[in-house]
Formats: structure tokens, sequence, C-alpha cells
């Protein structure tokens, strides 16, 4: 789904990224769990969550509950399975270039995701996200302070991380998950895949679809030159 554009182009963004099946291929959180835990539970617990019944950190909190293993374990597991989405790494370098601002929005780990952009060489990217304490005796999540509860979708979501980071900047949100749908709604553009894409398309609501990050900087200089709705 497109977007209209009209005469005002926006030639700085805030381009605020999700991290978990979005720059990575596939879900690190997921691939823990697989491996580690009982994937079982998350399972189970998908149709409340999607529904709304359950919270996406309910359901964290369920699954991660059943994760043992090394903090060394997690990582060797991350960089052989997670994958980069292709184009990513040379999109941050052109982003930069352009005068946009990039910042990751997580629902994951710092752990797991200060590893990631050290080994590609974006240690010094900004993010925010929450943590985990892993270990053989069990996983201790750790959650950011993302203040009150949203107004909109009544959990702490990364809306309210968007909203200290923005700085006036107009936003180019990209993501593909659950966590992703509240924020979305704040982003003046949207660049959206799997369950996000869905859902969006259920509530009628303009975005880009997307398979790699080439695609996200061409819509981006299209947007630069003949602005955006």
């Amino acid at each position: 789904m497109g977007l209209w554009y009209h005469r005002a182009p926006v030639t700085r963004f805030l381009i605020a990224v999700d991290f978990d099946g979005t720059i990575t291929q596939h879900d690190t959180l997921h691939l823990i769990v697989a491996q580690f835990g009982d994937r079982s539970v998350w399972d189970s617990v998908t149709p409340d969550v999607i529904a709304g019944r359950m919270s996406v950190e309910e359901a964290m909190q369920l699954e991660f509950a059943t994760v043992r293993a090394t903090p060394g374990q997690i990582h060797d597991l991350v960089r052989d399975a997670a994958g980069i989405r292709e184009g990513f790494v040379d999109f941050v370098g052109w982003a930069r270039g352009a005068g946009h601002q990039v910042h990751i929005f997580s629902n994951g780990f710092r752990s797991v995701i200060t590893d990631v952009l050290t080994r590609i060489g974006l240690a010094d990217l900004s993010f925010d996200a929450h943590d985990a304490v892993f270990s053989p005796e069990g996983t201790k999540l750790v959650w950011t302070d993302r203040g009150p509860r949203c107004t909109l979708c009544d959990r702490p979501c990364k809306r309210a991380d968007l909203s200290r980071a923005r700085d006036e900047l107009s936003v180019a949100y990209i993501g593909d998950g659950v966590s992703d749908r509240c924020v979305s709604g704040a982003a003046d553009v949207v660049f959206a895949t799997s369950e996000l894409a869905d859902w969006l398309s259920g509530q009628a609501h303009a975005f880009h679809a997307f398979d790699d990050f080439h695609e996200i900087r061409h819509q981006l200089e299209a947007i630069a030159t003949k602005g955006m709705q």
C-alpha cells in the first residue's frame, strides 16, 4: 500500500527502526526460546497477544521463564541464526550521510542488540530496549522504564520512547510485528512487513511494504524530492 505525495519535501527524518524481524531476518527472541526454552508457550498465547487480550510483555515473561542458557550460548546462537536484513548496514550509512537520524526501538534485549550491532560495525547506533539476564538456572527479564501506560494501547509501549527521541523531526517508522502497531501510528510515514503490514492493511492505514532496506532508501529519497502525505 503506497502513500500519496504532496509538495512538502522532507529532507531530514528520525528513522525509527524495530530490531527483531526488521533489522534481523529472524526474530532473536523466538530463536532463543526455540533453542533454550519452550516455544510452545509463545505459540499458545499468540492468539491472545494478537487479539489484545494479553500484552507482549506478559507473553514474554511466560516464555522466557523457560529459557536456560549462558550469555555466551545466546550470543553464539544469534550470530549463527538471526541474519541481517539485506541492505541494512548500507542504509544506515546512507541515512547518516543524508542528515537523517537512525534510532532503534526494540522490545528485545540490550545485550543481544549490542552484540549484533558491534559485529556489523554499528556499535555507535543508538537504541531503546529491554534486557535479560541469562543463566543456566533461568532467565530474568529487565524492563526499561517507558513511563506511564500508553493511553491508546494501555501498555508501556514504544510510543513513549519515540516521543522522547523525535525532537520535532518527521518520523519514518520501520517495523514488522505486534509491538510496532501503536508506535507506527505516531509516525509520518510507515514501512511495514509481515504481521504489521497485515494489521495496517486491516486498519486501512497507509504504509509502504518492503522486503529489504534498499527499497526503503528509494522511497525515502522519493519523499525528499516529492514530499509525503
